[in-house]
């Protein structure tokens, strides 16, 4: 069991860069044992490492008599031992279902921030849609956000009630931009031989207000799906050579109910952290947020990597998916 005192950092001995290491957020909270629960039956012939994170974040302030001269030290080592404690016996468990080495990690300040820094040299970060606290109406809580938006690798969101499942279906939102096109490819590989992969691309032909009293109807619904099969039909090859069959759905409606209603007989929905009509690579969509929030499924938020764009052709130009 590996712990910090400092700013999270790399640990150390930790390789440089590990495609097949996955790290799971753990917070003592029911949703990150599903979470977990969930990156160990998904582990197997995908991973070659699990490590378990957790953050220990002191008070910012310590108690002390007003009449004293100076602020009383505040020893968290007792907390921080029983989180290594708390953390390592997670691990040990997991070390008697997975044939593969599972480490423990507490790390120093706020639980994103040491997520982040310990996934950014991994193949994976998964963690649960919401810890101790959050809205009831949305299924995300703040660190949840902040992961799925800042992550520099693919982040698995599990929600705290669903019970965990072999993927066997994958629905894949698309809008012809290279994110979405990098997580197909991603979901692709990421599939079991014999599973399948859905691309869908929701074309939203929802009239659009000019002025006070004039609407422009946008009507290239046709071009839009010719579009669609041409960027996709080169991932249905690579689909095919790992016995992973893709699907396309080229659906005219509007993407959030459209989407959450495919969504409904999968087990893993993927989406890219930026479309069309997100600002800037940090952001995610619009339509990719509202499905993290909204959608009771497993959700793999895969990040735009300029390495990937030479693997796909120009995007074409923003539609009306507003990813």
């Amino acid at each position: 069991m590996l712990k910090t005192d400092d700013a999270p950092v790399t640990r150390p001995g930790a390789p440089a860069d590990d495609p097949r290491r996955w790290v799971v957020g753990i917070d003592g909270s029911q949703c990150a044992t599903n979470a977990l629960g969930w990156a160990i039956g998904h582990a197997p012939g995908r991973a070659t490492s699990v490590e378990l994170v957790t953050a220990w974040q002191p008070p910012s302030v310590a108690a002390y008599p007003m009449s004293s001269p100076s602020v009383a030290v505040y020893d968290d080592s007792e907390l921080v031992a029983a989180a290594a404690d708390d953390i390592e016996e997670l691990a040990a468990r997991s070390r008697g279902t997975l044939d593969m080495p599972v480490e423990s990690f507490v790390g120093r300040g706020g639980p994103a921030e040491v997520l982040l820094a310990a996934s950014a040299q991994a193949g994976l970060l998964v963690l649960g849609s919401r810890g101790r606290g959050g809205f009831a109406r949305l299924l995300l809580g703040s660190t949840s956000t902040q992961c799925a938006t800042h992550a520099t690798v693919p982040t698995v969101v599990v929600p705290g009630d669903f019970e965990p499942v072999t993927t066997r279906r994958i629905l894949v939102g698309f809008d012809g931009s290279q994110n979405s096109l990098v997580a197909l490819r991603w979901a692709v590989q990421f599939a079991t031989p014999g599973s399948t992969v859905v691309a869908a691309w929701v074309w939203d032909a929802t009239p659009l207000a000019v002025g006070s009293d004039a609407f422009f109807f946008p009507d290239a619904s046709d071009l839009a799906a010719e579009r669609f099969n041409h960027l996709v039909q080169p991932v249905e090859y690579e689909a095919a050579a790992v016995e992973v069959t893709l699907e396309r759905e080229f659906i005219r409606g509007t993407p959030r109910a459209s989407l959450a209603a495919q969504a409904e007989d999968v087990d893993l929905v993927v989406v890219g952290a930026r479309g069309h009509g997100a600002v800037g690579s940090a952001l995610l969509g619009s339509v990719s947020t509202w499905v993290l929030h909204h959608v009771h499924r497993p959700i793999a938020v895969v990040p735009f990597d300029e390495s990937s764009a030479a693997h796909t052709e120009e995007s074409p130009p923003p539609d009306a998916f507003h990813g």
